[in-house]
């Protein structure tokens, strides 16, 4: 990691993240929800429920709007997107 650069670190580490959202919904169907999302992952398991779902917000507004997953307003759940590229 010492050949990478601050932004290809965080960029990588972000990826991560992203993969593992996904990972997660594609093997809950159903959905979860923002709070469910950051708990799984463990998200700033040190920080106040409010600042760890800030976390995983932010992540998961990044994956919806690339198309990776989908916000179920029905639910209130985020969702795999199944026709994702």
């Amino acid at each position: 990691m010492n050949d990478l650069d601050h932004r290809e670190q965080a960029q990588l580490g972000l990826k991560y993240i992203e993969d593992a959202v996904v990972n997660l919904l594609t093997r809950h169907p159903r959905g979860l929800s923002l709070s469910s999302i950051g708990d799984a992952l463990d998200l700033g398991a040190e920080l106040e429920p409010k600042h760890r779902d800030l976390i995983a917000a932010g992540i998961l507004e990044l994956l919806t709007r690339s198309g990776r997953i989908l916000w179920d307003e029905a639910s209130h759940t985020y969702i795999d997107n199944p026709d994702r590229s």
